[in-house]
């Protein structure tokens, strides 16, 4: 069982993204929005002016960070369930958290974002703002099965 958060959800961000990236692009380059701007604005040579290069470039790199931030966000499950373990991607780790389900005392709804999972050794909040109620719900009676027989 996987959970991902909603791709419809990931629209904003990922244009975003993407516009950023133009927008950066476009006036490294001489393109036409540049060319825009150099109607209502002095503009020389792009990199005549340091701070406006600086600029530029963190724009490219916010740009490219949304975009990376937003595809992992579509292809990477935010909670799988193989076999007997549990993956989870948290905020508190930069990598999943891998675990035994046997290892897993409680799952609590905190805050309406947040899975809270009690493993025996430590507790890992999940976050599921933008994951459907009813695969919640299947996750929870997934886990809950086992528990029970």
């Amino acid at each position: 069982m996987q959970l991902y958060r909603d791709r419809k959800k990931q629209l904003r961000p990922f244009l975003s993204g993407i516009a950023l990236s133009y927008i950066a692009l476009d006036n490294m380059t001489s393109g036409p929005f540049r060319e825009y701007l150099s109607q209502y604005f002095d503009l020389q040579e792009f990199g005549s002016n340091a701070r406006e290069e600086y600029l530029y470039y963190t724009i490219l790199f916010l740009g490219i960070l949304q975009l990376v931030v937003t595809v992992q966000s579509i292809f990477l499950p935010v909670i799988e369930i193989i076999d007997s373990k549990i993956v989870l991607r948290t905020k508190e780790k930069v990598l999943s958290v891998v675990k035994d389900i046997s290892e897993l005392s409680t799952i609590e709804m905190k805050e309406d974002n947040f899975l809270q999972f009690t493993f025996s050794d430590k507790t890992y909040n999940v976050q599921i703002a933008e994951v459907s109620v009813a695969e919640i719900d299947a996750l929870m009676s997934t886990v809950n099965m086992p528990e029970e027989e």
